[in-house]
């Protein structure tokens, strides 16, 4: 095998696994990059919703969503969508936010904003249920989930955050069998391998948990509790908060 063809070889082995590690959690959606630098896509049904994804700027002057060409708050409008269950068609659009938090927002025809998600990750499908995922102004990959009804959208609760993050502690941590008392489960040495398994909403400013399962390299779970001091990754370098 020639260098150049052995080159080409590796090359498109190298695109097909990179592609294929992104799951398709949705197979029935259509997949659409928005934006390379934070890897962000919107996923949709092509029954009820219609692509534009185009900057702001490119837009007619008359249309609600234009804006000036320019590096401050220029926004891509992603789409259209409309189904039975709403009285007119949203637009969602997309941005990077003005601190690189990149968000989606579904508004009215008339610019009016109904709901704003911090993600990279955006799915809807054709019953106006949407899914997102990104770990944007939050400690870790939040998932979450979201109903449209009429003009107002609702989030699907979950009894439990997902984390699934694994490291070794950056200092010594305390697990607790509840969420509140004294009652100690292990006492946790810097270095240690743990995995954190769930988090607890319940307690939260604004996307910030302090409670979180955690499973020891040895197999005991308790609670870990946060401080204010610990929620920019001083307990686990993978767990941190991504934002302002």
């Amino acid at each position: 095998m020639t260098t150049r063809l052995l080159i080409f070889v590796l090359l498109t082995a190298t695109c097909l696994t990179s592609f294929s590690q992104t799951k398709l959690y949705f197979p029935n959606l259509t997949r659409i990059s928005i934006d390379t630098t934070f890897k962000a896509f919107f996923s949709y049904d092509k029954n009820f919703t219609r692509i534009i994804n185009k900057p702001c700027y490119s837009l007619g002057k008359k249309d609600p969503l234009f804006c000036e060409d320019n590096s401050l708050g220029v926004w891509t409008v992603v789409a259209k969508f409309k189904n039975e269950n709403i009285k007119d068609s949203v637009n969602i659009i997309y941005s990077q936010g003005l601190s690189d938090d990149p968000e989606f927002e579904i508004i009215t025809k008339t610019s009016k904003l109904i709901s704003r998600f911090s993600c990279v990750e955006f799915y809807i499908n054709g019953s106006g249920t949407i899914y997102t995922s990104g770990h944007v102004n939050n400690m870790y990959n939040r998932r979450r989930k979201f109903q449209i009804q009429n003009d107002t959208i609702l989030e699907i609760k979950q009894p439990y955050n997902f984390v699934g993050l694994k490291g070794k502690t950056l200092k010594a941590i305390t697990l607790y069998k509840d969420k509140i008392g004294n009652e100690t489960v292990a006492q946790i040495p810097k270095d240690y391998e743990i995995e954190i398994l769930l988090a607890d909403g319940t307690t939260k400013d604004f996307d910030r948990d302090y409670n979180f399962l955690v499973k020891t390299d040895f197999g005991l779970v308790g609670w870990l509790r946060l401080t204010n001091d610990d929620i920019y990754g001083t307990v686990l370098e993978e767990l941190y908060y991504a934002g302002d």
